[in-house]
């Protein structure tokens, strides 16, 4: 009967043991949510793809409404950006279908500058640093946002611990 107990002691402390480490939240990261507009000229700019680079770890995306409201999400499906510094691009696309996943964002945006990524997202289970193709535009597909602003950006936003609201007021020439 002793060998009973102490089997099921043994066994009560190791599942305690394992779920208090599983819930440590070792790959938890410091992110701070992050929404804001953003304007072209003075008007609200729709369906623009709003990308936060930081200095190390993986970058944040979130898309305008009609009205050029963003809320950035982090992957892993977290809101927020990681705490620090950033670049910022911005750019347009296509609007997202209903079918396609949510770092579809992501699609349309040179990630190059994510190749050492020291934070890979919680739910990852390969190799992160590797590049995404950079699609080709299509003729008469330009951007109608400066360069400035996306792929020779000069965008950059600190993001603080909690709630940051980052408005951007982008100018066509």
């Amino acid at each position: 009967m002793y060998f009973i107990k102490s089997m099921t002691a043994k066994f009560l402390l190791v599942s305690v043991s394992v779920f208090c480490v599983g819930c440590s939240g070792g790959d938890s990261v410091d992110l701070g949510t992050v929404t804001g507009v953003v304007t072209m000229d003075g008007t609200p700019l729709p369906d623009a793809i709003v990308v936060f680079v930081p200095e190390k770890g993986n970058p944040s995306t979130g898309r305008t409404d009609d009205s050029g409201k963003y809320e950035l999400s982090y992957p892993g499906d977290s809101k927020g950006a990681l705490v620090g510094s950033h670049t910022v691009k911005i750019t347009t696309g296509k609007p997202l279908d209903e079918t396609i996943s949510g770092d579809a964002d992501l699609a349309n945006v040179d990630m190059s500058d994510t190749t050492d990524i020291d934070t890979p997202p919680v739910e990852s289970d390969g190799d992160v640093t590797q590049r995404r193709p950079r699609p080709k535009p299509k003729k008469g597909d330009e951007d109608p946002i400066p360069a400035k602003y996306n792929s020779k950006t000069e965008l950059k936003a600190d993001v603080t611990g909690g709630d940051n609201t980052i408005n951007f007021d982008l100018k066509s020439t």
